[in-house]
């Protein structure tokens, strides 16, 4: 059983709490919120499209990898990388430098995070939850920002009522591309909208 305090958490999403792991600092672990079953099942989802993806590639240096489940006092959680900038904080995503950041080169965000979902889609790495919380920025000592994907629930987080894009590549190819143009789109909105979701974020 691993003892998880609140001082050691991260950040919470709508479903679930992530936390450093206090036996290592380069992990995390992704716990539901108040143990509820959406949380569970994203956590399964995640490891499920983490196995999808390692069978399928060879380089996934551009995801945070995942190493399977441990008990917790808050319920079931998911181990994973903690991705953690060149002098050791952890990375923050799209979301927090477009909204945080004050001098965010926006068109500069934009043109990293469009090559690095040219990527994946080259790749075949079918993520089609990308949002801007989703996608870390790891910092280097240059200053250079490497985008690292940590929800790889993706292609199995799929609501269609017939899910042709989660098997069949033809259409996962179709939503990746509308998902990426998307993203594009929102890191502008989100920076523009800042001051507003800042005081969302804040309530």
């Amino acid at each position: 059983m691993i003892y998880l305090e609140d001082s050691m958490r991260i950040r919470r999403g709508t479903m679930r709490v992530c936390y450093h792991h206090p036996g290592n600092p380069r992990l995390i672990i992704k716990v539901p919120f108040q143990n509820k079953k959406e949380g569970k099942l994203a956590n399964t989802k995640e490891m499920k499209g983490y196995h999808d993806l390692m069978r399928n590639q060879v380089d996934l240096n551009c995801i945070s990898h995942c190493y399977g489940f441990v008990s917790t006092n808050k319920g079931l959680g998911l181990v994973c990388d903690c991705i953690l900038d060149y002098d050791g904080s952890v990375s923050k995503s799209i979301y927090d430098i477009v909204l945080y950041q004050e001098l965010c080169d926006v068109a500069f965000v934009k043109k990293i995070i469009k090559d690095f979902c040219d990527y994946l889609l080259f790749r075949e790495i079918f993520l089609f939850d990308l949002n801007l919380k989703n996608i870390l920025l790891r910092v280097g000592s240059d200053g250079s920002y490497e985008p690292k994907a940590i929800d790889l629930k993706g292609r199995f987080e799929n609501y269609e009522f017939i899910p042709y894009a989660s098997y069949i590549k033809y259409f996962a190819r179709k939503k990746m591309r509308r998902r990426i143009k998307q993203l594009l789109d929102r890191i502008e909105e989100y920076h523009t909208r800042r001051d507003e979701l800042r005081i969302i974020d804040s309530k």
